[in-house]
This record gives structure tokens, sequence and C-alpha cells, in this order.
């Protein structure tokens, strides 16, 4: 499971915010997670109770957002939001595209007591 990784290197993060903020105790923290990482959000959170326990983030509530997939076509120079895995522009058919956005992990927040 990948979201074990993923979630041991945002608690990394976590963990360094809060003590540049210092914060004692962390409550809640928002996710922002590409739909290609293709992680399960169930997956996610119980990675996220696992490591956490024992540290400064145990019992934090978690939010995950998904971020949609994007693809920008150089051939129209536009952007489009990918349909049911379709990695085409829907204008001109070309294959000729960028994946904009979709891949992201962000940890968008960290809520705590300072």
């Amino acid at each position: 499971m990948h979201e074990f990784s993923i979630m041991q290197n945002l608690l990394k993060i976590i963990e360094k915010e809060a003590k540049a903020n210092s914060l004692s105790k962390v409550n809640g923290i928002t996710v922002k997670i590409g739909k290609l990482r293709q992680v399960v959000p169930e997956f996610i959170e119980f990675a996220f109770a696992t490591i956490a326990k024992d540290t400064i983030a145990d019992g934090a509530k978690l939010n995950i957002e998904s971020i949609p997939i994007t693809i920008h076509c150089e051939k129209c120079n536009k952007d489009y939001p990918v349909i049911e895995d379709t990695y085409t522009c829907p204008d001109c058919d070309s294959l000729d595209i960028k994946v904009i956005t979709g891949k992201e992990i962000i940890l968008a927040s960290i809520e705590g007591d300072q």
C-alpha cells in the first residue's frame, strides 16, 4: 500500500510545521490528493491513524480533498478535464497533451493548539 509511504512523508512535514508554529497538538489536517495518485481514501485514513499514533497528530481529524485530472492540448492550447479516463483532446482528438493536474499531494492546512 503506497498510502503508508505517502502518510509517513506527510507526517514528517506535519511535525516540522507544527514545531515551527509552536503547536503542542495537531487537531486536524487537510490533504489534497490528485486522482492520478490512485489512493483509496479509507486506506489513507487508516494509514494516517496508524502512523500518527503516539505523535503530535495522534487523534487528529484527516480531511481528504480530491484534485481532478486536467490535461492541456498542445494543438488547441486549451485545458480540459479528463472524463472517463480519456486522454485525448475533446475538441481535436489530438494525443499531444500534457497532464497539468491530478498528480499532486498537497498538505493544504494544519489545525492545532498552541
